[in-house]
């Protein structure tokens, strides 16, 4: 109770009256290429009324500001994150990576999963910060643990990465069995992108023992759950062992996630000689 209270005594201080519009909305493109890190209110005003959405449709970015500061100041860590994630990017009012840093270590000292996640996205781009991959997966790893099973993904990713940081104090090495490791604790918990990087390594055989039967099984999971790229590895694999019922379901799945490659399949299905497929 005293952690809390202090931080909120201190948020009041920290949180602006108003902010700055950045120069120039940007476009969705290059939002979608250059923002790091997470919301955490997917849900504003509705199941299909994101935050993203709601701060791309505002008249008025300082409604929505005063709107986020008052449920900070009322305790919601929700809002404290997706503060900082606003300012740890910058694209709807200009960027304040200390602040933004500050609102995110409060939100995970009350046990924020996403926060934790975003503070090690900052770790990992550099936002006013040294780039620091060491740092960078303790925050990843403390967010999983809080039951944010995409960070999984992000460590799998880390320890496959090849570009080393000048951080002499934490250098960092590929380890491509931790790499697995994540994923699999990924899949496990159901998070779609890591169900795909295992079923992609057991199928092909790639830091693992190849086994076809668990490959498929995970890529059939990550395929229902949107994951494209599943879906045309599973119509790639049926199309040779069994071009038949299988081979054209994830072929079709594929072209609806909006797969050229499986388009590309059916096509030229579609000038062979009848019988073949």
């Amino acid at each position: 109770m005293f952690v809390e209270t202090n931080i909120y005594s201190m948020l009041a201080r920290l949180l602006p009256e108003s902010i700055i519009p950045a120069p120039g909305r940007p476009g969705y493109l290059q939002r979608l290429y250059a923002s790091v890190g997470l919301p955490a209110q997917r849900a504003l005003m509705g199941e299909s009324f994101t935050l993203v959405a709601r701060l791309d449709e505002a008249a008025c970015l300082q409604t929505v500001y005063l709107d986020l500061r008052q449920q900070a100041l009322g305790g919601s860590v929700t809002a404290l994150n997706d503060l900082g994630w606003i300012w740890l990017n910058g694209k709807y009012w200009v960027a304040d990576h200390e602040l933004a840093r500050q609102l995110l270590r409060m939100a995970a000292v009350q046990g924020s999963g996403v926060a934790c996640y975003n503070l090690g996205q900052q770790c990992y781009f550099g936002k006013g910060v040294p780039v620091a991959y060491a740092s960078a997966a303790d925050y990843y790893r403390l967010a999983f643990d809080r039951g944010f099973v995409q960070a999984a993904a992000a460590l799998g990713d880390l320890y496959e990465e090849e570009v080393c940081t000048d951080d002499l104090a934490q250098p960092w090495q590929v380890d491509l069995q931790q790499a697995y490791r994540w994923f699999d604790k990924g899949a496990r918990k159901g998070d779609a992108r890591c169900r795909f990087e295992v079923g992609y390594r057991l199928l092909h055989g790639i830091q693992v023992a190849p086994d076809r039967k668990a490959g498929v099984y995970w890529l059939e999971l990550a395929a229902v759950a949107g994951v494209m790229a599943a879906a045309e590895e599973l119509a790639v694999y049926f199309s040779l062992i069994e071009p038949s019922r299988p081979y054209r379901f994830w072929r079709d799945q594929a072209i609806a996630l909006g797969s050229e490659l499986a388009l590309t399949m059916k096509l030229d299905d579609q000038v062979q000689p009848s019988g073949e497929k």
